[in-house]
């Protein structure tokens, strides 16, 4: 090459033009390939993905029916447009009508934190479907949407027993004990009630960032009632995001007892749906 460049001295500017032309053209086009490929993984507000439901906290069995919580949602999800895998994900280890259960995705105990069960959830999203290209959304009721959130928050800081970051889109929580559960929670004084209390050790460690974010970045809704006597409606949507992804029901109780609950009411489900679909309310 150096006798072929010193044998046509007179075309060397021209030569040097022709590489310079031939490195600005490559990297552009490696430019375009970051682009391109960052549009690959833009974030996707439709009714297509997959929406995990993740239920609440059972106080007296290890057997929670998730179709009883989430199957009316669901089928109101479905005539709202919703053409995508609907995934009830259980955890306890006697639960039923669930689609997948977390003692699958690692070891923790029935009656343990929610913080160990989060480690559980990482673990299957990241396995299921991060690790293959797929973002998912997440509707988490009750304690279920400390689970989702701990996993989207661990993943994210590479706390110990997490996975590597995890792709959830789009979350809705649907009484959610953010910031404890109601009063008489600090009763509990061990296992995973205490872990709902407000204060708790676990509780703390999650709101060291109120907004966390998944591989691809989330966008958090939070759902409560005035009328829900478990988790006030201050602590059900104390994460620190806008105040359109904040909504708080009148005649929509905890577990159902005296009005229906989150899950088994339209205007819930219907603001819920659009939550998951669109960004922002």
């Amino acid at each position: 090459m150096s006798a072929a460049h010193s044998g046509r001295e007179s075309g060397a500017p021209a030569s040097r033009r022709r590489v310079a032309v031939a490195v600005a053209f490559c990297t552009l086009a490696m430019v375009a390939g970051v682009f391109t490929a960052g549009s690959a993984q833009a974030r996707t507000n439709n009714r297509s993905k997959t929406v995990l439901f993740v239920h609440g906290y059972n106080p007296t069995s290890t057997n929670t029916n998730c179709g009883g919580d989430f199957d009316t949602m669901i089928s109101q999800m479905r005539s709202e447009g919703f053409t995508g895998s609907l995934v009830k994900v259980g955890y306890y280890s006697n639960d039923s009508n669930c689609n997948v259960n977390l003692h699958s995705y690692g070891s923790y105990g029935d009656r343990d934190s929610w913080k160990n069960i989060a480690k559980a959830f990482s673990n299957y999203v990241y396995t299921t479907y991060t690790s293959k290209g797929i973002a998912v959304d997440v509707v988490g009721y009750s304690m279920g949407a400390l689970i989702s959130r701990g996993g989207v928050y661990g993943a994210s800081i590479g706390a110990s027993g997490f996975s590597a970051p995890i792709d959830v889109e789009d979350e809705v929580t649907l009484g959610g004990p953010h910031d404890g559960a109601a009063w008489y929670s600090y009763l509990c004084l061990w296992g995973q009630c205490s872990s709902l209390k407000p204060g708790s050790t676990d509780l703390n460690w999650l709101n060291g960032n109120r907004n966390p974010q998944g591989k691809n970045g989330t966008e958090w809704s939070n759902v409560g009632s005035y009328q829900d006597d478990v988790v006030p409606y201050a602590s059900a949507t104390s994460m620190s995001i806008p105040a359109s992804n904040k909504v708080v029901f009148s005649n929509v109780s905890h577990t159902g007892a005296i009005h229906p609950n989150y899950m088994h009411t339209a205007a819930v489900i219907t603001w819920a749906d659009n939550a998951l679909a669109n960004s922002g309310q």
